[in-house]
Protein backbone atom coordinates (compact mmCIF):
# COMPACT_ATOMS: atom_id res chain seq x y z
CA UNK A 1 0.00 0.00 0.00
CA UNK A 2 1.65 3.12 -1.28
CA UNK A 3 2.07 4.97 -4.03
CA UNK A 4 3.64 3.10 -6.69
CA UNK A 5 2.92 -0.21 -5.72
CA UNK A 6 2.59 -2.94 -8.17
CA UNK A 7 2.01 -5.46 -5.59
CA UNK A 8 -1.93 -5.63 -6.33
CA UNK A 9 -1.91 -8.69 -8.23
CA UNK A 10 -4.14 -6.96 -10.42
CA UNK A 11 -4.92 -8.29 -14.57
CA UNK A 12 -5.96 -5.44 -15.69
CA UNK A 13 -3.63 -4.04 -18.64
CA UNK A 14 -4.04 -1.03 -20.77
CA UNK A 15 -2.66 -0.41 -24.11
CA UNK A 16 -2.67 2.92 -25.12
CA UNK A 17 -5.34 4.25 -25.92
CA UNK A 18 -7.11 0.72 -26.42
CA UNK A 19 -9.84 -1.03 -24.58
CA UNK A 20 -9.29 -2.03 -21.16
CA UNK A 21 -8.62 -5.85 -21.47
CA UNK A 22 -8.58 -8.83 -18.72
CA UNK A 23 -6.01 -11.12 -19.20
CA UNK A 24 -4.86 -14.39 -17.73
CA UNK A 25 -2.59 -16.98 -17.84
CA UNK A 26 -4.85 -19.02 -19.75
CA UNK A 27 -7.68 -21.59 -19.20
CA UNK A 28 -11.71 -21.14 -18.22
CA UNK A 29 -12.29 -17.66 -18.19
CA UNK A 30 -8.90 -16.15 -18.86
CA UNK A 31 -9.25 -13.56 -21.91
CA UNK A 32 -6.47 -13.25 -24.26
CA UNK A 33 -8.57 -10.42 -26.16
CA UNK A 34 -8.77 -12.26 -29.39
CA UNK A 35 -12.34 -12.44 -30.83
CA UNK A 36 -13.12 -15.25 -33.33
CA UNK A 37 -16.31 -15.96 -35.52
CA UNK A 38 -15.65 -19.39 -36.66
CA UNK A 39 -18.11 -20.79 -39.33
CA UNK A 40 -18.49 -24.37 -39.21
CA UNK A 41 -18.19 -24.50 -35.25
CA UNK A 42 -20.47 -27.00 -34.37
CA UNK A 43 -19.41 -29.92 -37.24
CA UNK A 44 -16.85 -32.51 -36.24
CA UNK A 45 -13.50 -29.79 -36.17
CA UNK A 46 -14.98 -27.11 -35.50
CA UNK A 47 -15.91 -28.27 -31.60
CA UNK A 48 -12.01 -29.25 -31.07
CA UNK A 49 -11.07 -25.99 -32.64
CA UNK A 50 -13.37 -23.80 -30.50
CA UNK A 51 -12.82 -25.94 -27.24
CA UNK A 52 -8.63 -24.97 -27.86
CA UNK A 53 -9.74 -21.18 -28.86
CA UNK A 54 -11.91 -21.13 -25.56
CA UNK A 55 -8.53 -22.63 -23.67
CA UNK A 56 -6.75 -19.76 -24.74
CA UNK A 57 -9.27 -17.38 -23.46
CA UNK A 58 -10.52 -16.66 -27.16
CA UNK A 59 -13.78 -14.81 -27.47
CA UNK A 60 -15.48 -16.95 -29.97
CA UNK A 61 -18.81 -16.47 -32.43
CA UNK A 62 -20.07 -19.15 -33.30
CA UNK A 63 -22.87 -18.77 -36.05
CA UNK A 64 -25.10 -21.38 -37.27
CA UNK A 65 -28.01 -21.84 -39.02
CA UNK A 66 -30.96 -23.78 -38.15
CA UNK A 67 -32.36 -24.70 -34.36
CA UNK A 68 -30.91 -23.23 -31.26
CA UNK A 69 -30.29 -26.72 -30.09
CA UNK A 70 -27.29 -27.10 -33.06
CA UNK A 71 -24.78 -25.01 -30.39
CA UNK A 72 -26.31 -26.74 -27.45
CA UNK A 73 -22.75 -28.83 -27.16
CA UNK A 74 -20.45 -25.87 -27.41
CA UNK A 75 -21.99 -24.78 -24.42
CA UNK A 76 -20.24 -26.85 -22.33
CA UNK A 77 -16.83 -25.95 -23.55
CA UNK A 78 -16.49 -22.54 -21.86
CA UNK A 79 -17.90 -19.07 -20.81
CA UNK A 80 -16.55 -17.46 -23.74
CA UNK A 81 -18.88 -18.74 -26.74
CA UNK A 82 -21.54 -16.67 -28.00
CA UNK A 83 -23.72 -18.63 -30.40
CA UNK A 84 -24.72 -16.01 -33.26
CA UNK A 85 -28.09 -17.04 -35.81
CA UNK A 86 -27.29 -16.36 -39.03
CA UNK A 87 -28.51 -17.32 -42.94
CA UNK A 88 -25.42 -17.94 -45.22
CA UNK A 89 -27.24 -16.70 -48.12
CA UNK A 90 -27.78 -13.32 -46.36
CA UNK A 91 -24.50 -11.17 -47.39
CA UNK A 92 -25.56 -8.74 -44.64
CA UNK A 93 -26.66 -11.73 -42.22
CA UNK A 94 -22.72 -12.65 -42.75
CA UNK A 95 -21.34 -9.20 -42.46
CA UNK A 96 -23.13 -8.81 -38.59
CA UNK A 97 -21.22 -11.90 -37.37
CA UNK A 98 -17.82 -10.98 -38.87
CA UNK A 99 -18.32 -7.15 -37.92
CA UNK A 100 -17.05 -7.73 -34.22
CA UNK A 101 -14.32 -10.10 -34.89
CA UNK A 102 -10.37 -9.86 -35.33
CA UNK A 103 -10.31 -13.63 -36.96
CA UNK A 104 -12.31 -15.15 -39.28
CA UNK A 105 -12.17 -19.35 -39.77
CA UNK A 106 -13.91 -20.94 -42.00
CA UNK A 107 -14.58 -24.57 -41.83
CA UNK A 108 -17.47 -24.81 -43.72
CA UNK A 109 -17.18 -26.92 -47.00
CA UNK A 110 -18.51 -30.11 -48.09
CA UNK A 111 -17.26 -32.46 -51.09
CA UNK A 112 -20.91 -33.69 -52.48
CA UNK A 113 -23.71 -31.20 -53.08
CA UNK A 114 -26.87 -31.27 -50.63
CA UNK A 115 -30.67 -30.72 -51.47
CA UNK A 116 -30.60 -27.17 -49.92
CA UNK A 117 -26.95 -26.14 -51.06
CA UNK A 118 -25.03 -26.53 -53.90
CA UNK A 119 -21.29 -27.20 -54.10
CA UNK A 120 -20.66 -23.76 -55.78
CA UNK A 121 -22.41 -21.82 -53.12
CA UNK A 122 -21.21 -23.93 -50.05
CA UNK A 123 -17.55 -23.77 -50.91
CA UNK A 124 -17.08 -20.74 -52.90
CA UNK A 125 -19.77 -17.90 -52.47
CA UNK A 126 -19.78 -18.52 -48.43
Amino acid sequence: YGAGADDHGSTLVTRGAGPILRKGTGGRSSVSGIIATVFGATGFLGRYLVQQLAKMGTQVLVPFQGCEDSTRHLKLMGDLGVPMKYNPRDEDSVKAVMAKANVVINLIGREFETRNYSFGEVNHAM
